[in-house]
C-alpha cells in the first residue's frame, strides 16, 4: 500500500470513529508504530486529525459540520461517481432507506431532486433532505452516535420494525468474500436491521473498502444484491467477490 493511500485510510478511520490509537492502527495496517506516528504527524499538519497521547482524534468540528466532513472525506470524486451510479437505480416514488456515511451523503444530494420517500438515521442526510419539496422524509430516531452523527441502538432498530422499503443504500468499512464488516459494533445492529427491512440492498464502497476485513461482521454477501464501487473489475479483491456469485458488481465512472 502506498504511503498516501495508507494516510487517506487512516484519516477516514479517525474521522469515522472519532479516535484511533497508534497500536491499533499499527496492527490494522501491518506497519510499525514509528511509521504510524509519522503518518499522524503528517495528517495533523494538514489539520485532518488532532494527535493526542497514544493516537489521534477527529477535530471536534468534523463531527458536527457537514461541509467540513465533505472537505475532509477522502476519495471524494470516487464517492460522487458512486452516488451518481446509485441514483440511477432508484425508481420514482420508491421508498428508500439511506444509511449513514460519506458516500450515502453524496447520494442524498441527488435524491433531494427526486420524488421519493426517504428514511435515514444520518443527521447529515436528514438536514440535507429537510428542504427537498418532493421528498417525504422520515428521520430514524434513537441513541446518537456522535462520531458519525447517526442514530443507532434498540430504539432506532424498533423504528424500522413496521416499515418496509424498496431499496437500501448501505455504507460499510470493509467488503470481502466473507461479508460486510465494520470497525465498531455500535453501528452494526442498525445496519443489520436495515438489511432486514429492504427488498434490495445496495452497498456503496469506494476501492479503499474492497478486500478490507474489519472487526465486526455485519452480514454475509448473500444478503446483498449489488455492490457499487470504483475498484477496477480486474482487481484481485473484486475478482474474489465475483467468484462468490452472490452479488453483482457495478463500476462507477471514477
Amino acid at each position: 500500500m502506498l504511503v498516501d493511500e495508507r494516510r487517506h485510510r487512516i484519516a477516514e478511520m479517525v474521522l469515522a470513529e472519532g479516535a484511533a490509537t497508534v497500536a491499533d492502527l499499527s496492527r490494522r495496517f501491518g506497519v510499525s508504530q514509528v511509521t504510524i506516528r509519522s503518518d499522524l504527524e503528517s495528517l495533523e499538519r494538514q489539520k485532518t486529525v488532532k494527535r493526542n497521547h497514544g493516537g489521534a482524534v477527529a477535530p471536534r468540528i468534523s463531527r458536527f459540520t457537514p461541509a467540513f466532513q465533505e472537505q475532509s472525506s477522502v476519495h471524494r470524486d470516487a464517492k460522487r461517481a458512486i452516488a451518481k451510479r446509485a441514483n440511477g437505480l432508484v425508481d420514482e416514488d420508491a421508498w428508500v432507506l439511506l444509511d449513514a456515511g460519506s458516500t450515502t451523503l453524496f447520494l442524498a444530494e441527488r435524491l433531494a431532486a427526486r420524488r421519493l420517500t426517504v428514511a435515514s438515521n444520518s443527521v447529515y442526510a436528514i438536514n440535507l433532505l429537510v428542504e427537498a419539496d418532493d421528498v417525504s422524509l422520515m428521520a430514524i430516531g434513537g441513541e446518537l452516535y456522535r462520531p458519525s452523527l447517526s442514530y443507532v441502538g434498540t430504539l432506532a432498530e424498533a423504528f424500522l420494525d413496521h416499515l418496509y422499503f424498496d431499496i437500501l443504500f448501505l455504507g460499510v468499512n470493509g467488503v470481502t468474500a466473507e461479508g460486510l464488516s465494520m470497525n465498531n459494533a455500535v453501528e452494526a445492529g442498525i445496519k443489520r436491521k436495515m438489511i432486514d427491512r429492504a427488498n434490495h440492498t445496495i452497498v456503496l464502497a469506494d476501492r479503499s473498502k474492497i478486500g478490507v476485513s474489519s472487526q465486526i461482521i455485519v452480514a454475509p454477501l448473500d444478503r446483498v444484491e449489488k455492490l457499487i464501487t470504483n475498484a477496477a473489475m480486474n482487481d484481485p479483491a473484486v475478482q474474489q467477490l465475483l467468484e462468490t456469485e452472490m452479488l453483482e458488481v457495478l463500476t462507477s465512472d471514477a
